[in-house]
């Protein structure tokens, strides 16, 4: 079985929290569309967001710890390391619980504003069980607001929501990087532990919707290292340099496959 953990930040951290809601519900959604119904969803939160969206799959955990408080902070810097710190407490936590209620033999991370393909489940549950797990190498950037998708061939690279493994190996992403407290970037664990690549393309890594810890729309336009890459403009410039990059229209198929839809018309 396969568990989604889903580590959610506090309504003290939020610029919105109605939209965060409304970002959280889509991916809840998207989640919880799986063509193989042998999976969970377990959401680690200080407060249980504002949705109206129910699933028998889903799970809340509360963590009683207090949450990274911005007035604490001297930096954005050291406040963006706090965020990250309580996030990786709560993809711990959410393993722990995955691990005794439901025995998962898998856990998949998602940021609470990204999507996921409805194929995961089926693909992970078809395994033999012997692999210690996958890392999605393809799959898509949406810039909110935006009608079309990017393609991506350094999707683990860029998104938090592309790590599958053994509840055991999730150790081996927290606390090894100064950036970010889950390295989502590893491949090869504890030397000799390789993950497997899945085989299509399984998330959208969405960007630039006021909610993410990393890349906010401020942080989108420094990572381009061109100016404002939200831009059509920027964006074409961008992908002309970088070939792990393609222009996707937004088809029916990718809708339904991800569940996919903008917050403005939810």
């Amino acid at each position: 079985m396969l568990t989604f953990i889903v580590p959610v930040k506090s309504k003290v951290v939020t610029s919105d929290w109605d939209r965060f809601s409304q970002l959280l519900e889509r991916t809840l959604k998207s989640i919880c569309n799986q063509t193989d119904s042998n999976f969970k969803v377990v959401v680690v939160c200080h407060e249980i967001p504002e949705t109206t969206f129910c699933h028998n799959k889903l799970h809340y955990v509360l963590v009683d710890f207090e949450p990274p408080n911005p007035d604490d902070f001297d930096s954005s810097k050291s406040f963006y390391k706090a965020k990250e710190m309580d996030k990786g407490k709560k993809i711990l936590l959410g393993v722990e619980y995955a691990s005794k209620s439901f025995k998962t033999d898998y856990i998949m991370t998602v940021d609470s504003d990204d999507y996921v393909s409805k194929n995961i489940s089926k693909f992970v549950n078809s395994s033999s069980g012997n692999i210690p797990g996958w890392y999605i190498k393809n799959g898509y950037v949406h810039v909110e607001g935006r009608k079309f998708l990017v393609k991506t061939f350094k999707f683990n690279y860029l998104c938090g929501s592309s790590i599958i493994v053994k509840p055991g190996l999730v150790k081996y992403f927290i606390g090894v990087n100064s950036t970010f407290y889950f390295d989502h970037r590893l491949t090869i664990l504890d030397s000799n532990i390789a993950l497997h690549k899945v085989p299509f393309p399984a998330g959208i890594y969405d960007i630039g919707n006021g909610e993410n810890i990393y890349m906010s729309s401020q942080n989108v336009k420094t990572f381009s290292r061109h100016g404002n890459w939200i831009s059509l403009k920027g964006i074409k410039r961008l992908l002309g340099r970088l070939k792990n990059y393609r222009f996707k229209f937004i088809t029916r198929g990718l809708r339904e496959e991800f569940n996919f839809y903008p917050v403005m018309d939810g």
